[in-house]
């Protein structure tokens, strides 16, 4: 008898260790795609922005040379004479303007990540189901497809 209730004690406390617990399945092709969405779009955000603060920069750059060389005249016996500055800040807005465009594939890549998300998901639905003898409304999973017919 004592063995037998060893026995049972043993296997009860080592099916909880070997035991997993199973989750629903959460994977959803539609969060995939939003959040594919969200993250293009914050990159594109970024690059914008980015851009647009060193083409703003790099034309004050610009202008600070341009008119440092104008106040200097000819500029002999100083050693910046605003030339540098001139270059430097036609650098900085050259790559402020490839950041801006840059930027287009990833806001155009976001949209498309929306529209996928928006086509295809996989919802849950409900129908009337005769169940022990009543009519009951029981769930399933559904694919839905999203076809737009007014473009």
């Amino acid at each position: 008898m004592k063995s037998l209730i060893f026995t049972i004690v043993l296997i009860v406390f080592s099916l909880s260790l070997f035991s997993q617990r199973i989750e629903p399945n959460t994977y959803s092709r539609h969060d995939d795609y939003m959040q594919r969405s969200r993250r293009k779009q914050t990159a594109g955000i970024i690059f914008l922005s980015g851009g647009a603060a060193l083409t703003a920069g790099g034309t004050a750059l610009i202008i600070d040379g341009v008119n440092r060389n104008k106040r200097n005249g000819n500029g002999y016996g100083e050693l910046n004479t605003g030339e540098v500055e001139a270059i430097v800040g036609g650098l900085i807005t050259f790559i402020g303007v490839g950041a801006m465009c840059g930027s287009i594939p990833f806001f155009v890549g976001a949209h498309r990540s929306r529209v996928k998300a928006m086509s295809v998901s996989l919802k849950t639905e409900s129908a009337p189901q005769l169940y022990k003898s009543s009519f009951s409304r029981q769930p399933y999973p559904a694919l839905a497809f999203r076809i737009p017919l007014g473009k």
